[in-house]
């Protein structure tokens, strides 16, 4: 897939208004600035129907990507000083495909009062189909099997390593972490922190 940048600003009160005429199919915005961050514009941009949002980090344990992930973002790209890999996080991005790293895995569980999976059973190619709540009678929280996958890849297990041992695709693992990031933003939307204004520096 080729991509084009349609526009760019460092403005958060420039951004908004550009988002708005130019309707990128997806906003690709820097985490962390010195005078501002993310959550600012996520905060901004509730209220309206906005593109999906990868978030470019230095780092893939940055405290802030998780809120960020949480607060309403669909996937990140892990900027190690080269463009390597960003063309491929852009299509995953708009294909509704996320990465989560072991960290990001722990902190989802926790976050939504879940322990892990018992490893052996986790790794069994049937825990990709257990459809049951992972919480007794939640019909509307995690399924057994996703929190057999954040187990796994809490575990540190690559999206590879579980798509072969569940027998899947890569791309229906990846599809499976963005709905688990979907589920907890609707659980933390209620109390979703006041983001601070500032600057936010994005690429459309």
């Amino acid at each position: 897939m080729r991509w084009t940048c349609v526009g760019a600003s460092d403005r958060l009160y420039e951004a908004l208004p550009r988002i708005a005429e130019l309707a990128p199919d997806v906003l690709a915005c820097d985490l962390r600035l010195a005078d501002g961050h993310v959550l600012a514009l996520l905060q901004r941009l509730s209220t309206r129907p906005r593109p999906r949002l990868l978030l470019l980090s230095s780092l893939v344990d940055d405290p802030l990507l998780f809120e960020a992930l949480a607060a309403g973002a669909q996937g990140y790209w892990v900027d190690a000083g080269a463009s390597a890999g960003l063309v491929e996080a852009l299509t995953a991005c708009q294909g509704g495909q996320a990465p989560m790293s072991p960290a990001l895995a722990r902190q989802t569980l926790e976050t939504l009062g879940l322990p892990r999976s018992e490893l052996l059973l986790a790794h069994n190619v049937a825990a990709s189909q257990d459809l049951a709540p992972a919480v007794p009678g939640d019909i509307k929280g995690l399924a057994r099997c996703e929190q057999h996958l954040l187990t796994l890849v809490a575990q540190g297990l690559l999206i590879e390593e579980i798509a072969q041992r569940w027998q899947l695709q890569v791309s229906e693992i990846a599809r499976r972490l963005a709905d688990i990031y979907t589920l907890l933003q609707r659980r933390l939307a209620l109390r979703r922190p006041q983001a601070a204004g500032g600057a936010v520096s994005m690429k459309l």
